[in-house]
């Protein structure tokens, strides 16, 4: 895929992986859609991509809430790439975890994603071509104690990304998938107490940047691929945990 001129899409936008893939990609030549839900923090990122000559435009909205989806997708021109990115949620033990924490973290990344896709969809599939691409963590494939709400949602992104990925072949619209370890992000610092949760699994997994996510992220899609998982470390414990299940349960429990 040649970047230049390709209309990119990111919700989650403002911050972190979001931000850093809305830079990386404009230095490509991509006209940018940026979607989240502070206008101020979003400026932010548009003057720093306008400054090189980029091009950008920003939405202020709540990607959680179907109407506003709805207003979005009125206003933005069909995506060659659709990033669900946006995502929220403080690791926490199931039974620390109030009813609305779970909700809120279910309604992003989640329905979040499913209701972008559902606005941009029809619009992919009549021009017969375009990406669904979904953000995604570790703890779409594993799981560790103190994480429960965080970890089914992120599964159920990947449900949902492997729903498209199936409803989309032969129709010239892909679905594809970035899966990650820790990236050192605002996230900790936005959720404090989530960090002494991370499995000590991840002492064995480099810890990337949102500028170097980003990178693996447009090559990836680039290439084509349909999953795109970094680090190679993380690959090795997904096969672990495909072949020796029980060890690596156990060795998930260890956190840090």
């Amino acid at each position: 895929m040649d970047w230049s001129g390709k209309r990119l899409l990111i919700t989650g936008a403002s911050s972190g992986i979001g931000a850093a893939t809305a830079e990386a990609a404009a230095r490509r030549g991509a006209v940018l859609a940026l979607v989240a839900r502070s206008k101020d923090k979003l400026d932010a990122v548009a003057q720093r991509i306008r400054h090189p000559g980029g091009g950008v435009t920003t939405h202020a909205y709540d990607v959680s809430d179907p109407e506003q989806v709805g207003r979005l997708a009125a206003e933005v021109p069909t995506p060659d790439v659709l990033f669900n990115n946006a995502g929220a949620g403080q690791w926490k033990p199931l039974v620390e975890t109030e009813p609305a924490e779970a909700a809120a973290m279910m309604g992003a990344p989640y329905l979040a994603a499913f209701y972008t896709t559902r606005a941009f969809l029809p619009a992919m599939l009549a021009q017969r071509s375009g990406v669904c691409l979904y953000m995604n963590s570790a703890a779409s494939r594993l799981v560790w104690p103190g994480a429960a709400a965080y970890t089914a949602a992120r599964w159920a992104v990947r449900g949902l990304f492997e729903a498209v990925r199936a409803e989309t072949a032969g129709t010239g619209v892909t679905a594809s998938m970035a899966t990650f370890a820790k990236v050192s992000s605002e996230y900790w610092e936005n959720n404090p107490g989530s960090e002494g949760h991370v499995p000590k699994a991840q002492t064995f997994v480099p810890v990337l940047s949102p500028s170097r996510v980003a990178d693996i992220i447009l090559d990836g899609l680039a290439a084509g691929h349909e999953e795109i998982v970094a680090p190679w470390q993380l690959r090795l414990i997904f096969l672990a945990s495909r072949l020796f299940p029980a060890v690596a349960r156990r060795q998930l429990r260890r956190t840090t």
